[in-house]
């Protein structure tokens, strides 16, 4: 039945126009391959950038948290230095608050007469 309406010749040339088909269309996937490569590596390239940048700020958090470390430990030690001239400076006066209670008591027992 197809031969009566279609000619050897005529289908020839459909059989080069699809095959110009094809061929066009194989173009129009790699150029559709090759845009699609480039969007991936432009995508690659940012989020590479966008990870030096946060890599970046994370270095900066690190350093401030060190100066930060740095200071507690100063704080620390002064602290400490406090601490010492506290109980260097009070160890005298309870010493002279107890003598002083415990002679008042050793007058009133044995001197009250």
């Amino acid at each position: 039945m197809a031969d009566e309406h279609v000619r050897a010749g005529d289908f020839g040339q459909f059989v080069e126009r699809m095959d110009e088909r094809f061929d066009h269309v194989n173009e129009l996937d790699d150029q559709r391959f090759d845009s699609m490569n480039q969007r991936f590596l432009d995508l690659e390239k940012r989020i590479e950038e966008g990870f030096a940048y946060v890599n970046q700020r994370f270095e900066q958090v690190g350093r401030r948290l060190d100066r930060a470390d740095q200071r507690f430990d100063d704080v620390q030690a002064e602290i400490r230095i406090l601490r010492r001239t506290m109980l260097a400076l009070g160890v005298p006066v309870v010493a002279t608050v107890v003598g002083a209670i415990v002679s008042a008591l050793v007058k009133f027992l044995f001197f009250s007469s």
